[in-house]
């Protein structure tokens, strides 16, 4: 895509096409083209003919007529201000999108010759000024503008560019310190990427032979601005970073002197900046002036301000080295010089000690000190065997106290004294559990079924004897009897019979029924009413 750019001049400029163009040509009036009315203009004879012949029109002729009333009513190029919607890219390369603005919109189309041209990125919500022809598309009888210039409205599509390709590399990671690789101190060679016509190349070559001459050169020529600019610089850093084992160079130095944004451009190309970030040797940028930023300065190693700063940067400063040298060698004679005074004068003090005037003394002193390291240690070595000596009786008396016999009896002692505890802890629990077993044997049988049953008989036989003995069978058992009328009551005089009645006499071993005779009036008049509940013995 950036092998197809123009530079800035090729650009539509909207200043220009707001004040230094005339208005557009708006053409003849074909208002009566679209017109069936009287009062249209008249076409010409031989399209009148033609129509009254042909009768009615089909769809791609009506669409053809449309094309050429368009053509002749607007001008061949129109300039639109709108923003940007619906922007899609296909993979031709073709660019379509929709032109709009508050009130209206239009659809758009920007071939891939004209789109390969653009410096920005168009994206949705972007206000531009497109220039370019208004058309009908046949497939579809729409009209569509056919763009072939476009720049930003408010900012110029360079800087657009350098914004929208800066936020996409840094968003990769182009920028990132992390990936600065550093400069050798000592390069063995410096590669010198740039154009062979220019000041800069000049100004590198005097400043690198100036500051170390040591270092071989090599000028690598490339376009540095216009058509294939970019390419043709990342194409070189590509081929130098090649040879740089092979020559040796520890540096590259890419550069330009100063210019416009349009004249730097190409160093503004996304083409370079991957080749600087994928290069393995180190890469100093230097392009325009101080004050001039380009992505080759941000994804580079190091950037300097100018190309004379990029090669002082490239390099170390020889006569600085040789002055840092020479001060260094100063210094280290100083410091030698320093060491011998003080190494003669520790000489000289050695000499007047007393170990060079009586070397034997120390040795005669270390001898006095061995004899009585030697008497403390034979004191020592006897205090040391009297005490293991002690140590050895106090375990003999622990191991005759541990002898299996001794052990054997105090086990056996152990075990009498455990049995007779034994035996009584048994016994007292044996009488405990035999106590337990009758107290809990009594509350069995007591609240046993059987037991609680010979106990009710007994209750009941109890009650029955003194319910026998007092009732009145017992009485006659003793030659009474009980007698009852035929209600049941029982009569207890003769005047409570009645004459002709079946009274009944109850027995002490049964009942004898029988009628009673001979009741008199009188008799009936005297009987008393009975009373009505039961007697004492009924």
């Amino acid at each position: 895509m950036a092998s197809k750019r123009d530079n800035l001049f090729d650009f539509f400029d909207p200043s220009k096409a707001r004040g230094g163009r005339k208005g557009p040509d708006v053409g003849k009036d074909v208002t009566g083209q679209f017109s069936d009315t009287p009062s249209a203009a008249p076409e010409p004879a031989a399209e009148s003919a033609e129509s009254a012949e042909a009768g009615p029109m089909t769809v791609s002729r009506l669409v053809a007529r449309i094309k050429r009333a368009l053509a002749d009513a607007m001008p061949r190029r129109v300039t639109v201000v709108g923003e940007l919607s619906n922007v899609k890219r296909h993979d031709s390369g073709h660019i379509y999108f929709r032109l709009k603005d508050a009130s209206a919109a239009l659809d758009a189309v920007m071939w891939r010759s004209a789109a390969g041209r653009l410096k920005f990125d168009p994206a949705d919500g972007l206000e531009v000024v497109a220039e370019g022809r208004v058309d009908v598309y046949d497939v579809r009888g729409q009209l569509q503008l056919y763009i072939e210039r476009m720049t930003p409205r408010g900012a110029g599509s360079l800087e657009l560019a350098f914004r929208q390709l800066k936020q996409k590399l840094e968003a990769e990671g182009l920028f990132d310190p992390v990936a600065k690789k550093p400069l050798p101190r000592f390069p063995r060679a410096v590669g010198v990427i740039t154009s062979p016509t220019g000041a800069a190349v000049r100004d590198i070559a005097r400043t690198l032979r100036r500051r170390w001459p040591a270092a071989n050169v090599y000028v690598l020529a490339t376009l540095v601005q216009g058509e294939g600019a970019a390419e043709q610089i990342a194409a070189r850093i590509a081929a130098m970073d090649a040879a740089a084992g092979r020559l040796g160079i520890d540096t590259i130095v890419v550069a330009r002197g100063g210019g416009s944004l349009e004249d730097l451009w190409a160093f503004n190309e996304e083409p370079v900046a991957r080749a600087v970030f994928a290069a393995g040797t180190p890469i100093v940028s230097g392009v325009g002036h101080e004050t001039d930023v380009t992505i080759c300065d941000l994804v580079a190693d190091v950037r300097a301000a100018t190309p004379t700063a990029a090669a002082e940067l490239a390099v170390p400063d020889g006569a600085a080295l040789r002055q840092q040298l020479s001060e260094s060698a100063e210094r280290a004679r100083r410091r030698i010089r320093q060491r011998l005074d003080e190494s003669c004068r520790a000489l000289e003090a050695l000499t007047r000690s007393a170990a060079i005037r009586d070397p034997v003394g120390p040795v005669r002193v270390h001898a006095q000190r061995i004899d009585e390291l030697a008497h403390r240690l034979r004191g020592s070595l006897m205090h040391r065997a009297g005490q293991a000596r002690k140590g050895a009786d106090a375990q003999a008396a622990r191991l005759a106290a541990l002898h299996p016999a001794h052990l054997r009896d105090r086990a056996v002692a152990d075990i009498d004294r455990l049995l007779a505890r034994l035996r009584w802890a048994l016994g007292a629990r044996s009488k405990r559990a035999g106590e337990a077993v009758a107290s809990a044997s009594a509350r069995l049988v007591a609240a046993s079924p059987a037991h609680r049953l010979r106990l009710a008989r007994q209750e009941v036989a109890a009650a029955a004897r003194q319910l026998e003995a007092m009732s009145y069978r017992r009485i006659l058992r003793r030659g009474f009897s009980v007698t009852r009328g035929a209600s049941g009551a029982i009569l207890r005089s003769t005047a409570e019979a009645a004459g002709g009645e079946i009274i009944e006499t109850e027995l002490a071993d049964g009942r004898l029924t029988s009628r009673v005779t001979g009741d008199s009036e009188r008799s009936r008049r005297r009987r008393k009413p009975t009373p009505d509940g039961p007697g004492l013995f009924e």
